[in-house]
């Protein structure tokens, strides 16, 4: 299931404050917006799109170089392993398979984290708001 914020004034409201009080930086827009988690060696960013109901649906992703040299060494891990079958060696394809599986966990470890940490961070302000 895909985790959503619900559009409303309050919550932009809220994440203005998250940028503002130096939790995040990004921007906001009507239709989507766009937070890094301020912290050395972030590599990361939250998306939210809006979709048809009127909620952001929020994705986690490389930020851009990261993002392409994933890509790059993906599509290079794929090729050694088609050359390293062809020849006959079966412990590089494994190894690669092996590592490429530790570091898709992690990454989604990673992104089940900075939702949790945006949405507590959502509901502290909201919670604040009511006191």
């Amino acid at each position: 299931m895909r985790q959503t914020i619900a559009k409303s004034d309050k919550n932009l409201k809220i994440l203005n404050k998250l940028i503002v009080n130096g939790f995040y930086t990004g921007y906001i827009g009507s239709e989507k917006f766009e937070l890094m988690r301020n912290r050395f060696t972030n590599n990361h960013r939250l998306i939210g799109i809006l979709n048809d109901n009127g909620n952001y649906d929020l994705k986690f992703d490389l930020k851009s170089p990261m993002n392409i040299a994933r890509k790059v060494l993906i599509g290079l891990g794929i090729l050694t392993s088609i050359v390293s079958l062809i020849n006959g060696n079966w412990i590089l394809p494994i190894a690669l398979i092996i590592f490429g599986l530790i570091f898709f966990l992690d990454f989604k470890l990673k992104e089940k984290k900075e939702i949790n940490l945006l949405t507590d961070k959502l509901l502290e302000f909201h919670k604040t708001e009511y006191e």
